[in-house]
């Protein structure tokens, strides 16, 4: 075991070709063992410090999973990075502190390589990483490349009119370079306060339903998201995740 991260990778890749730039993370969960929290936020801590501070790579970053199906454990995630990262092993250093910091507390699992879109991303501010972010997983129906087509086209049309209203949130949106039954499509929305939850918002603006339909026409939002969404995929997670510091 020479790699920490992505030692469990899916033989099916998603059909997706990468632009010679692009920004990526790796992710997993990181399931407690005997519900230590504080010493796994302290070795976490510890290992991110000494091995993925960004001062010579990718930084590494803690968030806690307050909602969803993954509610109760913690998301790392490493980036932004290249798939050439993967090539280089780690020493036995980096291991044994990992397995000493970390796997001692809490077991990993559910690795992901996310890929950002930028046509279906709508990142004003050109952010990267979020402290407090609402993790929005779509389960696109498996069996072809045609659900998955209509998805993306779908919430590309979103990223349109948050562009053309000069949008104030951002949204950014991922992909999984591997098929897997966690989502193919990440949409990431940063916030400050959860009072952004108060009311319909959930990640878009107030009204944005309104705003679509102006721009598309009379019930486009429900025709060209709602029932796309509703007849391509098996639903949609939501994760609040705020960061460990």
């Amino acid at each position: 075991m020479k790699r920490i991260v992505g030692i469990f990778i899916p033989i099916l890749t998603c059909a997706t070709l990468f632009a010679q730039d692009y920004i990526m993370f790796n992710t997993v969960v990181l399931e407690l063992r005997n519900g230590e929290h504080l010493a796994l936020q302290d070795g976490v801590k510890k290992h991110n410090a000494k091995y993925h501070n960004g001062g010579n790579g990718s930084k590494a970053y803690l968030w806690y999973n307050h909602t969803g199906p993954n509610s109760g454990t913690y998301g790392w995630a490493i980036g932004p990075m290249k798939f050439s990262h993967m090539d280089s092993d780690l020493s036995e250093d980096h291991i044994r502190d990992w397995e000493k910091n970390v796997e001692r507390y809490a077991i990993q699992r559910d690795h992901i390589f996310m890929v950002r879109d930028e046509k279906m991303t709508y990142n004003p501010k050109n952010e990267v990483v979020g402290q407090n972010i609402l993790v929005k997983r779509i389960l696109v129906k498996q069996g072809g490349l045609r659900a998955l087509q209509e998805v993306e086209k779908a919430v590309t049309s979103i990223a349109d009119v948050l562009r053309k209203t000069d949008a104030k949130i951002a949204r950014r949106v991922y992909k999984s370079a591997f098929r897997t039954p966690l989502g193919d499509i990440m949409l990431v929305y940063p916030f400050d306060s959860w009072t952004e939850f108060e009311g319909d918002r959930q990640g878009l603006p107030h009204g944005f339903a309104d705003d679509y339909d102006r721009i598309n026409g009379k019930g486009s939002f429900q025709k060209n998201v709602g029932d796309v969404l509703a007849k391509y995929t098996n639903g949609i997670t939501n994760e609040v995740q705020t960061m460990v510091k």
